[in-house]
């Protein structure tokens, strides 16, 4: 955690003293009226929030340090609940949807509220969220935070939010995911800089978390992300490991690099050493092409202009191969041999050639989604070269993929072209009937069903 600056903390200071004096605030003491607490909410929250929003765009490795100051008794738990919600999101989970360390600051902050003289009300406001939490820790963790609460009537409301049906970790992941979507708009991942490989393995997937975060930010990562990139690409402490690696493809990825940064990324890049295993490196890329962020032209070729002095013969073909196919054209018959003879070379279940699978298909995937309504004759040309890297690929998940993205596309068309007797309606049927059929997309009666009209029973 890194200390917060002293111009937030002035700010902070600011907001509390304002809070203090507020008229609002001495209503509320005198008459302890809730609504008089709610005006006090509405009237400062906005204010914390603010103060939170400029944390996190431009120094977000502060953000736990301000949370821990916005549990000053003097801000009267105004705010709580949301941070609270923010720590419980932090936390990276193993495969069995549980934390994968202690979450102590999810812990902090829990413990601040139950210490608030305004807890009656802020439990109003977090059941939801210190379920989740709790569903996502150990029994013990739990057991141990309880136990340091000395009001009775607090203990029974925490014990009251250990739910059964979380032992099931379908229930978790549902209810977690769930909760997620509560918080998709809101700017607060944060991370630690890990001081040696060990550590590294540890904050890995929220060091993952937060990269692809700020990336989706574009142009907009601060200064203080930059010098934490720098510091995890300079730190000779973080070993050779395949998460280290990871981490930084995903900097060589998508961040606009200074000279000097390149420069260490290019380093750090060759002296990785890959062994006897050349193809382990392409299990990062896999994993960035099937990322929320996916892999872009623009991605690849910074990519390549990492790893091109790397001294794998591997890595090279196949970032030669993505060059030249971005460069004419996926569809381009030249560009499409290049794939074939690349592919052939390789193992069909190889690392590299399922990364030329994948992008390939992304490329078919985005083309797809913009491709609008009117623009289907479009769509029955590129079918054909659908059907070349289908039978280039000879790939089970390949050949679901594009017939998932067809398939939707078909079914946004029938949404638009609705007049059975027109001749863009007739087009697409007969185009479905013989192309989806000869590609086993579907059999003739799930085609007959595709475009079957569903009966609206007549109201009595």
């Amino acid at each position: 955690m890194i200390a917060l600056e002293k111009k937030y903390q002035d700010k902070l200071a600011i907001i509390s003293e304002e809070i203090q004096n507020s008229e609002l605030l001495a209503q509320y003491l005198d008459e302890e009226d809730e609504s008089f607490y709610n005006q006090l909410k509405d009237a400062f929250e906005g204010q914390i929030n603010d103060l939170h929003n400029e944390v996190a765009e431009h120094d977000p490795l502060q953000l736990v340090s301000l949370e821990e100051h916005i549990c000053d008794p003097l801000l009267e738990g105004l705010f709580l609940p949301r941070i609270l919600g923010y720590s419980v999101l932090r936390g990276a989970l193993n495969d069995q949807a549980k934390y994968i360390r202690p979450q102590e600051h999810f812990k902090n902050i829990l413990l601040a509220v139950c210490n608030s003289s305004n807890f009656d009300l802020l439990s109003q406001r977090i059941g939801q969220t210190v379920e989740v939490g709790f569903a996502l820790s150990s029994d013990i963790w739990i057991t141990n935070l309880i136990a340091e609460i000395p009001n009775k009537q607090v203990k029974n409301y925490l014990q009251s939010l250990k739910l059964a049906k979380y032992r099931d970790i379908r229930s978790r992941k549902l209810d977690y995911q769930r909760y997620q979507k509560q918080f998709v708009k809101f700017n607060f991942l944060t991370a630690t800089k890990p001081r040696s490989s060990a550590d590294l393995k540890i904050e890995f997937k929220a060091i993952v978390n937060f990269l692809n975060y700020r990336a989706s930010l574009g142009s907009s990562s601060s200064t203080s992300v930059y010098e934490f990139l720098s510091e995890i690409l300079a730190d000779p402490q973080l070993g050779n490991s395949a998460e280290h690696l990871e981490v930084i493809l995903i900097i060589a990825a998508y961040f606009d690099l200074k000279d000097a940064e390149k420069k260490l990324l290019i380093e750090r890049v060759d002296s990785y050493d890959m062994g006897e295993e050349e193809e382990k490196f392409f299990q990062p890329i896999k994993k960035l092409q099937l990322s929320s962020l996916s892999l872009k032209d623009d991605d690849y070729k910074r990519l390549d202009d990492i790893v091109s002095g790397t001294k794998s013969k591997e890595v090279k073909e196949f970032f030669a191969v993505v060059n030249q196919v971005n460069g004419i054209g996926y569809i381009n018959s030249d560009a499409i041999e290049i794939v074939r003879s690349y592919y052939n070379k390789n193992k069909g279940l190889s690392e590299q050639n399922e990364c030329i699978r994948n992008m390939i298909y992304s490329k078919f995937n985005i083309f797809m989604r913009s491709l609008n309504p009117s623009d289907f004759q479009e769509y029955f040309e590129l079918n054909k070269t659908f059907t070349v890297y289908m039978n280039i690929f000879d790939n089970e998940k390949f050949n679901q993929g594009i017939k998932g993205i067809s398939l939707a596309y078909i079914k946004k068309l029938l949404k638009v072209f609705t007049e059975k007797r027109s001749k863009d309606y007739q087009d697409i049927k007969k185009f479905v009937s013989a192309t989806f059929t000869d590609l086993g997309f579907l059999n003739e009666k799930e085609v007959k069903e595709l475009f079957k009209t569903k009966r609206v029973k007549a109201k009595t």
